[in-house]
């Protein structure tokens, strides 16, 4: 006899684990669609995610000039939260960039090869070894 297939929400719901974030996730949408009933229109659509991190709440926009409109309207959004979490005392707003929009990296520690090609001529140019060996290192070179 074969098993009819689970249903995943049924699954979910089964796990510890999984339900309980299920139940996380539903909580921070209600608190989400609470919030963004307060706001504007143009800025509903702007606030993106709330949560609630021990006395604060965490709003998250999608980009700094709604961050700040956000901020205006503050107290009130504090004062609606609190019917949910009586002991918020702080609102922080953060911004989320989509991967889309953040600008491009390089990352920490590479040194663009001209600047490596100057430490190199400098380490060489230098008597004591010691400084001659951090500036090889920085370049990026092994100290031979």
């Amino acid at each position: 006899m074969t098993k009819k297939p689970r249903t995943l929400s049924n699954v979910v719901n089964d796990s510890e684990q999984l339900g309980h974030l299920a139940r996380m996730l539903q909580q921070q949408q209600s608190l989400l669609d609470q919030i963004r009933q307060l706001l504007p229109k143009p800025l509903q659509q702007h606030c993106i995610h709330a949560r609630i991190s021990g006395a604060r709440l965490v709003l998250h926009t999608d980009s700094p000039v709604w961050g700040t409109r956000l901020r205006f309207h503050a107290p009130q959004i504090l004062q609606a939260a609190r019917r949910q979490a009586p002991n918020l005392n702080k609102l922080d707003i953060r911004i989320f960039l989509p991967d889309s929009i953040r600008p491009d990296r390089k990352p920490l520690g590479s040194l663009p090869e001209k600047t490596a090609a100057l430490l190199r001529q400098l380490a060489d140019s230098i008597d004591d070894q010691a400084i001659r060996a951090a500036l090889k290192r920085l370049s990026g070179t092994p100290d031979n």
